[in-house]
């Protein structure tokens, strides 16, 4: 199985419309050229699909090395010229095979009033063919990391993405989908050919904004390295908390942090071992935690579910903390302890029905 397979949202390949400023347009220049080393990556499947390629065409977005010749001219800008970016840009479109095939899925029958993408803008800024195009290719990608989930495979499934569009900047690390699912044509066996419908699908997805971007995603994906160990788990989150400084976050907040006894095992029993949007929700977590700038609120981990309830402690000292890693599907949790030296244990993971810290 291939390491890393990147779905394109055509919102990348799209010009922006209207472009207002040579910023815009270097922005979108400087995010087609960051994919072109990309494109030969053994390791990784670009993944675009038939619909896409031919809603661009109906919804007048590609070809635009003509549109694309007027802007680089009326804003001076010489970063690259046309002809290059179209190259680029064709050569993700002319990908093999495309995403129907790679996963063996199309002609799906999904219900649209279960269907739910947050945020809703990643869809709302692509005209009406694409939006619809590319949503059908997140309910395709749904139902294979389903199948995969069920099989204890792992899906490496991630968003290749462009700002604009009321995205100006990269704040966004991953999407949810949801939709249920009444049937669909596969050209292959999809699991054990058994399949009974209707089935709800819910996904999180992670997104990357550029080339950059992705390497470091896949660079702490490789140190991961299925937690295999605690050293392996402890030298993902070092690593992301490194990113994090370098990208400009504080250190003076910063934190020791240990591996509890139970928190590889968590990581195993709730697929965060293999799943590549879990693992990566749960090292940024960490990280963030590490580095004092939680990725989401931090609440006292009580000994009941009852507001008054007293907060939990050991005889250590140490006090019980819970936060949100994922708020659909199994909606996993973040249990850790702080330790009164300051000290951060990373205790385990577990379902927003689990009440234990380990």
């Amino acid at each position: 199985m291939l390491t890393h397979e990147v779905v394109v949202d055509p919102f990348l390949l799209c010009l922006p419309n209207p472009c207002n400023s040579l910023e815009e347009l270097e922005d979108f220049i400087h995010a087609i050229v960051g994919w072109r080393g990309f494109l030969d990556r053994k390791e990784t499947q670009v993944l675009l699909s038939d619909s896409v390629r031919i809603a661009l065409n109906d919804d007048n977005e590609f070809p635009h090395r003509h549109k694309l010749s007027e802007l680089i001219k009326k804003f001076d800008c010489s970063i690259a010229d046309a002809n290059t970016i179209s190259k680029i840009a064709t050569a993700i479109l002319e990908r093999t095979p495309t995403l129907e095939d790679h996963f063996g899925i199309d002609a799906v029958l999904a219900d649209d009033k279960s269907f739910a993408c947050e945020p809703e803008l990643i869809l709302d800024r692509l005209k009406d063919n694409c939006r619809d195009a590319f949503k059908d290719d997140l309910i395709i990608t749904g139902i294979q990391d389903n199948v995969r989930s069920d099989e204890g495979e792992d899906p490496s499934l991630m968003v290749a993405s462009g700002l604009g569009g009321a995205l100006s900047i990269p704040e966004l690390d991953a999407i949810e989908i949801s939709a249920d699912i009444h049937d669909f044509e596969s050209a292959i066996t999809i699991g054990d050919g058994k399949t009974e419908f209707p089935i709800s699908i819910s996904l999180q997805l992670p997104i990357v904004f550029s080339h950059e971007q992705l390497l470091g995603s896949l660079d702490l994906w490789a140190i991961w390295d299925g937690a295999s160990s605690e050293e392996a788990v402890c030298s993902c989150i070092d690593t992301c908390v490194r990113n994090l400084i370098d990208s400009g976050v504080s250190e003076q907040a910063v934190k020791e942090f240990i591996i509890g006894d139970g928190f590889v095992e968590s990581l195993h029993k709730w697929g965060a071992s293999s799943r590549h949007d879990y693992a990566m929700v749960t090292v940024e977590s960490c990280a963030r935690i590490v580095l004092g700038i939680p990725k989401n609120p931090v609440n006292e981990f009580r000994e009941t579910s009852e507001g008054s309830s007293k907060q939990r402690s050991r005889e250590d000292g140490a006090l019980a903390f819970r936060t949100h890693l994922t708020k659909k599907g199994v909606g996993l949790r973040l249990m850790f302890w702080h330790h009164t030296d300051g000290t951060i244990e990373f205790a385990n993971i577990g379902g927003k029905g689990e009440l234990e810290i380990v």
